[in-house]
């Protein structure tokens, strides 16, 4: 038995769009993640403890301008310079910490808009060049 024709017309005239992501995590290789999840938010951390990555960028996608992320950097001395950035130059500081689950943390909270994050750690405003 055929389904009804109004049936048939809604099946064949509707598709939907994918949600569009709300972060997305980019490496400095260019690899990229939509919508990374805490955990692989602390692999990628570990990509850039093991050396094979120097730095991670998550931006919310939400911003067009491109100007709303946090970065983690590892440094020479193997310290991670977190910097984030709030929708402009004037808006962008960094902190430094030896501990990379400290860094995971304050990243996790940014991501996902938990509180603390920004008082997790002495942020400094970052001057533009």
């Amino acid at each position: 038995m055929d389904p009804p024709a109004d049936h048939r017309r809604r099946a064949v005239g509707v598709v939907e769009e994918a949600p569009q992501p709300v972060l997305r995590a980019i490496m400095e290789s260019g690899e990229t993640w939509d919508d990374p999840s805490e955990d692989l938010l602390f692999i990628l951390l570990e990509d850039i403890r093991d050396k094979h990555e120097l730095f991670l960028i998550v931006e919310r996608v939400r911003d067009a301008s491109g100007q709303t992320y946090m970065q983690v950097i590892r440094e020479e001395d193997s310290t991670y310079r977190l910097e984030y950035r709030d929708g402009s130059a004037d808006r962008h500081f960094f902190a430094v910490t030896a501990d990379m689950r400290e860094a995971h943390n304050v990243l996790t909270k940014w991501s996902f808009e938990l509180p603390g994050w920004d008082s997790a750690m002495p942020w400094q405003r970052l001057k533009p060049d």
